[in-house]
């Protein structure tokens, strides 16, 4: 009997202690599952967090370029409004001003002279009175655009019939090579308002020559190409058009010095649209300016 109360008592010890080696390696099992839970999601937080840092740098920095950028244009729309608009202005205002009170002493040569210098002052007031608002009409970021189908031909035509009067006086002559029934289906308005300021460009630098407007579709895309034989441009001013910078327009025809404002607009309008363009030019010889939309429907 005491053989038997031996043995119970050792198998009980034995379970106990075989229990509480158990239990210990669960405790150590469960500290480190939960150890590694806390450790998982720490650094899913930190991924996150850093995530969301990067995310808020990346919009604090375009921002920052937007307003970089915003700035440069403000400061060169001011510089235009102060010189290539009140300018003009003033001296519409002097010179008219002079021909009422002086209109008996000033001969009718110098009187014509004067009022054409108006008329040309005028025109150039509106062109770029014109180009002032559609640029700031599209620096709205939520504007929204819609495709719709429009004749290519007859949006030449029209722009054409604006720059009549410019081109008679100036003996230029405009040709459109565009098919009558070319029809895209694209952004109209941002598209003719950089024909409107390519056609400009050309005229601005041609002196008895012909703007030769084209258009078609390729395997890259939709081409439209504006060509003139007007003054050209050197290698340094085609970088200066085409960099990012704020453009110093070079001298026109008429020896005035132009405002930039045309390239600004067609870079900004372009990008809006997805599109881009290249400048071939020689100085003496021209200039061909391409558009590349991408492929319509």
């Amino acid at each position: 009997m005491i053989n038997d109360i031996l043995i119970i008592i050792g198998r009980y010890f034995n379970e106990r202690k075989l229990i509480l080696i158990l239990l210990i390696l669960f405790c150590i099992l469960s500290l480190v599952y939960v150890s590694g839970k806390i450790v998982h999601r720490f650094l899913v937080r930190q991924k996150i967090l850093k995530l969301l840092v990067q995310r808020k740098i990346r919009e604090i920095e375009q921002k920052n370029e937007a307003l970089k950028r915003n700035n440069m244009i403000k400061t060169r729309l001011i510089s235009i409004i102060s010189h290539d608009l009140i300018s003009p202005l003033r001296f519409i205002h002097l010179s008219t001003k002079n021909l009422i009170d002086e209109e008996d002493k000033i001969p009718a040569e110098l009187r014509r002279e004067i009022l054409d210098e108006v008329s040309h002052s005028s025109k150039e007031l509106e062109l770029l009175s014109t180009n002032i608002l559609n640029w700031i009409k599209y620096q709205n970021e939520n504007r929204r655009l819609m495709k719709e189908e429009f004749n290519l031909h007859e949006m030449a035509e029209n722009i054409f019939r604006i720059f009549k009067t410019i081109s008679r006086e100036k003996q230029a002559t405009f040709i459109n090579e565009i098919h009558n029934e070319f029809v895209l289906y694209q952004y109209q308005e941002p598209i003719k308002i950089v024909l409107y300021n390519l056609i400009l460009n050309a005229l601005n630098f041609t002196e008895e020559g012909n703007i030769t407007v084209s258009g078609g579709k390729s395997h890259k895309g939709i081409l439209i190409k504006v060509k003139d034989e007007g003054q050209g441009m050197s290698e340094d001013q085609i970088k200066n058009v085409m960099s990012e910078n704020i453009i110093v327009s070079s001298a026109n025809v008429e020896n005035r010095k132009g405002n930039g404002l045309g390239y600004l607009i067609i870079k900004d309008l372009l990008k809006l649209v997805d599109a881009k363009f290249i400048i071939k030019s020689k100085k003496g010889k021209g200039t061909m300016v391409t558009i590349l939309l991408p492929v319509d429907r």
